[in-house]
């Protein structure tokens, strides 16, 4: 007769088979699962492989993690695509950079690196797969690297993307590398999540608050995002700022030009304090901040406070953040 601990021991057993069984329902259909492309095989690489549009590979990072030495437990080969023989492109880096220099610091003597190498068929495959491989599956690319992949890889949503871009004369920046930047390349920067909420306020009104922010900034290689979303809400919001008649849009515009005395995060926190910091608000406090800051103005030779209070009224944007 098994003993009471032979019992409790076969039970824990039973669950352990347990743990290591799928824990509720798969959504994969009865059918064969779908495969696409071929196995990549594992091979050496010359060390100095180098990516179409590569992520650009950051000193501190390759610092900390070479801190305590190379690790090989801890090493997982870089990707690579390989193309058809016949196409004439040579082998391109998809992930990996970062480990690839520093395993070009640690073995300064060696020529070649062991990588997984995968089989594309073209550029377009090339710039897909790079942003499923290090976003969609592994989220460790920004999503301004991502973009610019998306825009190689000839995406509908993201062509029209830059030409919004192009549109309001900015850029994202994916990569130092040439082709690495989408937009107008002599505009500043944006982020592509902040200027994809502030397009969808109007792109006329994208328009207006990127042109205005590069006249208050000129100097600036970068465009904050929640104070270019929030002049898109106003321009939205108020008509008698985006009017080309209106004696009240050149004296904002003139207003708004002097404070580029302050930076632009300086102004961005100042209006989003007083428009009331709601969280997840930012840009409309902002916008709200500003606001209630013009409507104070008598300009000289312009409107006076009166006619500004009478004509922008911040009841829309009280409701939109309070209500």
């Amino acid at each position: 007769m098994a003993s009471k601990l032979q019992l409790d021991i076969n039970k824990q057993n039973k669950e352990y088979n347990m743990s290591i069984k799928i824990k509720g329902k798969t959504t994969t259909k009865s059918e064969p699962v779908k495969i696409h492309g071929v196995e990549a095989t594992e091979r050496s690489v010359p060390v100095n492989i180098h990516g179409d549009i590569n992520r650009d590979t950051d000193g501190k990072v390759i610092s900390k993690y070479l801190k305590d030495g190379w690790n090989w437990n801890l090493y997982v080969p870089i990707s690579v695509a390989e193309f058809p023989e016949d196409s004439g492109i040579e082998m391109k880096l998809l992930d990996g950079d970062h480990r690839r220099h520093m395993f070009m610091l640690t073995f300064p003597d060696r020529t070649h690196i062991r990588a997984n190498v995968f089989q594309v068929k073209d550029m377009q495959e090339y710039h897909n797969l790079f942003t499923k491989i290090n976003l969609y599956n592994r989220k460790n690319a920004t999503k301004e690297e991502v973009f610019v992949h998306d825009v190689k890889a000839f995406l509908p949503a993201a062509l029209n993307t830059m030409r919004d871009l192009i549109g309001c004369g900015v850029c994202v920046h994916g990569s130092s590398d040439p082709g690495g930047i989408v937009g107008l390349p002599d505009g500043p920067r944006v982020k592509i999540g902040a200027f994809k909420r502030t397009v969808k306020h109007g792109l006329d009104n994208a328009i207006a608050a990127t042109s205005l922010m590069k006249l208050a900034w000129p100097e600036d290689e970068e465009l904050k995002a929640e104070l270019m979303e929030a002049l898109a809400i106003l321009y939205k919001l108020c008509a008698p700022l985006r009017s080309q008649r209106s004696q009240i849009a050149d004296d904002f515009r003139t207003w708004f030009i002097t404070l580029s005395i302050y930076t632009q995060r300086d102004v961005a926190m100042d209006y989003k304090n007083s428009g009331g910091a709601v969280v997840n608000r930012h840009a409309l406090c902002i916008a709200r901040g500003i606001l209630k800051d013009f409507r104070k103005i008598t300009m000289p030779g312009g409107t006076t406070s009166k006619y500004k209070q009478a004509k922008l009224k911040l009841g829309l944007l009280d409701n939109l953040i309070d209500g």
